[in-house]
């Protein structure tokens, strides 16, 4: 089925772009052109159709989206966002499970906007990740859904947390236990500290592991068949810490806060959220 409207919008990059700078605002032509960086003939000739279509009229020198056009761009930019968002990692997105990642969260999976890879060295594959770990020594607070375990994991929360940084830390239950067992002494620290809090849930079925602050966000997807390699993606983009709390927040109304550890023979205190 032949649809104009669509050809309008997705035929021409320059009038996909006419329509995205005009969501911010009226512009003249001149500024058009310039941010564009195209010269008058060529944009003349979109605005045109644009207009034809209803989609921007002119009101003396400035060109506006009509009450149309701005419902098309609203509809347009999630779907040209979520685009980029794909094709930028494409390998990355194509080989991942996301099949634990909320529903309503994967709709939205656009609001985490320019991403970034990274991941651990070669040679250094049991170390954390150095841009990872620059960013969490940064941030005021910080909250992590681990759903694997790093033998560094627990020293490295905890001097986070000594230094100040609110640590929230939700962990599987199956995780937690062998981070108890192997670093007791660490997690009672950590649960005495004020600035600190610790919870655990039962599910651990490939959910990704995901780390939000002030300053960014990351998340690492179990990939569909190879071993987990803990590659994340990464964001800086506000609308994508926004994203990264909502997904915490779906999995921590399944959790149960840890107040205090029992005797070794016994499972941590919880305490219902």
């Amino acid at each position: 089925m032949v649809n104009p409207l669509v050809d309008l919008l997705f035929l021409s990059e320059k009038r996909k772009n006419i329509l995205l700078l005009l969501m911010e605002g009226p512009k003249n032509i001149e500024t058009i052109r310039e941010i564009l960086k195209a010269n008058a003939t060529s944009v003349q000739p979109q605005l045109k159709k644009l207009k034809e279509q209803h989609l921007v009229t002119q009101e003396e020198d400035l060109y506006v989206l009509t009450d149309i056009g701005r419902i098309v761009v609203e509809k347009m930019k999630p779907l040209l966002d979520t685009l980029d968002l794909l094709e930028e990692n494409v390998d990355y997105w194509a080989n991942r499970d996301m099949a634990t990642i909320p529903q309503e969260l994967l709709r939205r999976i656009n609001e985490l906007g320019q991403c970034t890879t990274t991941e651990p060295d070669i040679d250094r594959m049991f170390e954390l990740i150095p841009l990872l770990v620059e960013n969490m020594k940064k941030a005021k607070r910080l909250r992590a859904l681990l759903s694997y375990f790093h033998p560094l994991f627990p020293s490295h929360y905890l001097d986070l947390a000594r230094k100040g940084i609110r640590v929230s830390l939700l962990i599987p239950e199956p995780i937690l236990r062998r981070w108890v067992e192997d670093y007791r002494v660490e997690t009672e620290e950590l649960l005495s500290l004020e600035n600190a809090e610790l919870f655990t849930f039962k599910e651990n079925a490939k959910v990704p592991s995901l780390m939000v602050a002030d300053n960014f966000m990351a998340i690492a997807l179990f990939p569909k068949s190879a071993v987990f390699d803990r590659k994340y993606l990464m964001s800086f983009e506000p609308a994508a810490r926004v994203w990264g709390d909502e997904y915490i927040d779906h999995f921590q109304k399944l959790a149960t806060r840890i107040e205090k550890l029992e005797n070794s023979e016994e499972p941590p205190e919880q305490e219902a959220v």
